[in-house]
């Protein structure tokens, strides 16, 4: 049995810009429950200076890594399309692990990296920060408290995702289909499902249109959806790179009244009668019910950053509180953008949960008829080195 831990060890895999950014992060944060023991990355190089950086040993190859005994967990920074074999082979060394968003680009390989987290017992954790920004958890307090009663739909604007020719220009990799894998709702939106999820739930069908318009790639950048629930709750989400000025807006409406947090402020209009009492209302033909609105107050600090997910991942490992999100919850927002992707192609209502095999297949049908080469396969390589771990049992 392993001695219980009294400090977590923390080791990054990918030491670009994410990869620093968290190792400078975990560094300066000083916290007495975790400290930074080792970096990761192919490139020797780049592995050397933030090793003499943050002096800490350093690796080239991730495996080698996770064999050093040197860490207790490790951050997953790469590439997205590699967080689920560099997983796979953490979980199976007995290291926690926490991963950049997305998990994946499809449930499938999420799926595979929940269920060797959990066969070998180590925590897994994703680094969805915007959930611990001080905006976006009053709002999931009011919604869950029930003040605006029975929520009849859920309305996500994300249009602040502006982004030139240049940008997709500047990574081989970037809007690709046999480099990326996708396009917006892979890159930039998963944060914004996330939260579209987290706050106003799952649905059970989703139906989407998906375009490119304007920038010169392969992939969509901009992506519409209607989402239907149960009980006649109806949600909508639309997101894009290719608009200006673009907004940010998440709205909730409900029996009792509307929220709504936009522009970094949160609003919320209450009804002095529900609409479920209102509407029964004999000899009222177009009178609405009467709605006040305030400002909520929300504390001065705004949250919303990666030490905290880092801190609250750390104390999971160590006295088993909660973490921020889970693996588990993770995967939600890889259905939402999978689903929307077998819809907008296919041109049909997709149920919830999405049917792994099938987007699957089509990633890979898209990869093969849209791809410019532009991707270089880099994505192929990665499902190589998966599948063959997947065939691959453990030694340990």
């Amino acid at each position: 049995m392993k001695a219980a831990l009294k400090k977590v060890r923390f080791g990054i895999v990918g030491m670009g810009i994410m990869g620093a950014n968290h190792a400078g992060w975990i560094v300066k944060d000083k916290g007495r429950d975790f400290c930074l023991a080792a970096v990761c990355d192919i490139d020797e190089a780049t592995a050397a200076r933030a090793a003499e950086e943050y002096g800490v040993p350093y690796f080239t190859d991730v495996q080698e890594m996770y064999d050093s005994g040197l860490i207790d967990a490790v951050i997953i920074a790469t590439v997205h399309y590699w967080h689920p074999s560099q997983v796979i082979r953490a979980a199976r060394a007995g290291i926690h692990v926490l991963c950049e968003k997305p998990l994946a680009v499809t449930v499938g390989a999420a799926q595979a990296m929940i269920a060797e987290c959990k066969k070998h017992k180590v925590a897994f954790g994703a680094m969805l920060q915007m959930r611990t920004g001080a905006l976006m958890k009053k709002m999931k307090q009011i919604v869950d408290s029930s003040r605006l009663g029975e929520i009849f739909r859920v309305s996500m604007i994300y249009s602040d995702w502006y982004r030139t020719q240049f940008y997709y220009d500047s990574g081989a990799w970037r809007g690709t289909w046999d480099g990326e894998g996708g396009g917006i709702l892979l890159n930039q939106a998963p944060h914004s499902l996330d939260l579209f999820q987290w706050i106003g739930g799952m649905p059970k069908r989703v139906i989407a249109a998906l375009d490119t318009r304007l920038h010169k790639i392969e992939v969509e950048n901009t992506a519409s959806a209607i989402c239907q629930y149960d009980k006649g709750r109806m949600g909508y989400f639309y997101a894009t790179t290719a608009e200006a000025p673009g907004t940010d807006q998440l709205m909730v409406c409900g029996d009792k009244g509307t929220l709504v947090a936009e522009g970094g402020k949160l609003r919320l209009g209450k009804l002095k009668t529900p609409i479920s009492k209102h509407i029964t209302k004999k000899g009222v033909m177009f009178g609405r019910p009467e709605c006040i609105w305030q400002e909520v107050k929300l504390p001065a600090d705004t949250g919303g950053g990666h030490i905290l997910v880092i801190r609250a991942f750390a104390k999971h490992i160590l006295r088993g509180t909660p973490m921020v999100a889970t693996g588990q919850e993770a995967i939600n927002e890889l259905e939402l953008s999978n689903a929307m992707y077998i819809s907008g192609f296919k041109n049909k209502a997709v149920e919830l949960p999405v049917n792994a095999a099938e987007i699957d297949r089509l990633i890979a049908t898209l990869s093969r008829k849209k791809s410019t080469g532009k991707g270089g396969g880099l994505r192929t390589v990665a499902n190589r080195e998966l599948a063959k771990l997947l065939r691959k049992k453990p030694t340990r």
